[in-house]
């Protein structure tokens, strides 16, 4: 049985209720059996999804993720999810964008089914070891140089000593900074001194001239049996192979840690603002809100784009026509008129210049509180006015009175 969230009173009262309980209240419905499956069936599926045909197909999968933007009531609606998903959200003529509705711009930003190929080179600490063997086979050779040259001359060998120490910092250096930006055994073969250092690292300078060799030997990796590495049955060139793993498939940025735990968040979420919506609306307007506007405040859209977003957000734009008192018809004049009505209603009556600045839990809260009164206000029209009042004055904290 899902978990039906406990709210008392209404407007302003209900929410105080519901900001006091809700983290109990999250935890018992977040345990909910079928949110729990769902969760799991994503987070083992959603790695293995290749496009967005994949993804409207199977409805189980797509259920979780138009949910955790909002968008469950789309469902059905498989060719438009599929093309916005498949037109992502970068042009201005993708259809996320003009279809106004910021829900489906994150949806298509979260959703890219292009494959990245994340180098081993690229991650954090790569080399640390390679590091450390080079410095070993340097030091290594030149004393074996040493030895077998038969100069006892001390001062000599420390000033070899000296030198060697110097150039082993130097290609050190060099390799740290430059290696990252390798992504693939051709790369490394085309940098002289990031190939040398690999060579010497796994003690084949004498094979560096074979680049056709070393070039297969790192494509191929050594995780299979027939890989050009196994079959040369020397340990040097495993040892090359598995540092570098240019052998490793491009991979879906869905497949990687912590993507489906996020996605699987905000579903929780979403879908806990629906149950709260089936005892209060308003409340559940109100939570929503709470969670969207400071995550499109702090993006990187434009002012405009931002405001633009919340007029095509059914949701947003409710909570901001009713907290600064718009009328009904607001909605039909001219959309840049809109937004510019949004900005200047935002500024006089909250001092808001900027959308950023909405990301203060401040600034949320009036909004919110102001939504509320309004909520009530239009909730309690059927009223006589006195009981309108009373209404009003008992959902108020007793603090907010006193100022």
């Amino acid at each position: 049985m899902t978990y039906s969230p406990v709210v008392v009173g209404s407007g302003l009262v209900a929410r105080q209720f519901l900001k006091a309980t809700q983290d109990t209240q999250r935890a018992v419905f977040d345990e909910s059996t079928v949110l729990k499956r769902d969760a799991e069936y994503f987070r083992e599926k959603i790695g293995t999804i290749n496009s967005a045909e994949d993804l409207v197909n199977d409805r189980r999968l797509l259920g979780v993720a138009l949910s955790a933007f909002g968008l469950e009531d789309k469902i059905d609606a498989k060719f438009l999810i599929r093309k916005v998903l498949e037109e992502g959200a970068e042009g201005d003529e993708a259809l996320a964008n003009r279809l106004g509705d910021g829900r489906y711009v994150a949806l298509a930003r979260a959703f890219t089914f292009e494959k990245v190929l994340n180098a081993k080179t690229q991650e954090p600490g790569f080399g640390t070891d390679m590091i450390a063997r080079y410095r070993e086979n340097v030091l290594a050779n030149m004393e074996a140089g040493l030895a077998e040259s038969g100069d006892t001359d001390i001062a000599y060998g420390a000033s070899v000593r000296e030198q060697v120490a110097v150039n082993i910092e130097t290609e050190t250096a060099f390799f740290k900074e430059n290696i990252g930006k390798v992504s693939s055994a051709q790369g490394l073969i085309n940098s002289p001194r990031l190939y040398a250092f690999a060579m010497i690292t796994f003690d084949l300078q004498d094979k560096s001239g074979r680049t056709s060799l070393i070039k297969r030997v790192l494509e191929q990796g050594a995780q299979e049996p027939q890989a050009l590495a196994n079959i040369l049955g020397d340990q040097r060139y495993i040892d090359l192979a598995k540092a570098f793993e240019f052998d490793r498939a491009p991979v879906s940025p869905m497949a990687e840690a912590g993507y489906a735990d996020e996605i699987v968040s905000d579903y929780f979420l979403h879908e806990f603002e629906v149950a709260v919506g089936s005892v209060d609306e308003s409340l559940r307007t109100a939570l929503n809100f709470e969670r969207a506007i400071p995550q499109l405040a702090t993006g990187d859209s434009s002012e405009n784009t931002k405001w633009f977003q919340v007029l095509g957000t059914t949701s947003l734009r409710n909570v901001f026509e009713a907290a600064l008192g718009l009328p009904a018809g607001f909605s039909q004049i001219d959309i840049d008129r809109q937004a510019e009505t949004l900005k200047d209603k935002m500024s006089a009556r909250f001092g808001v210049e900027s959308f950023s600045e909405m990301s203060d839990p401040k600034v949320m809260e009036k909004l919110i509180h102001s939504y509320l009164l309004q909520d009530q206000i239009k909730q309690g029209s059927s009223f006589g006015s006195g009981q309108t009042a009373l209404t009003l004055l008992q959902s108020i904290p007793r603090r907010s009175l006193l100022g």
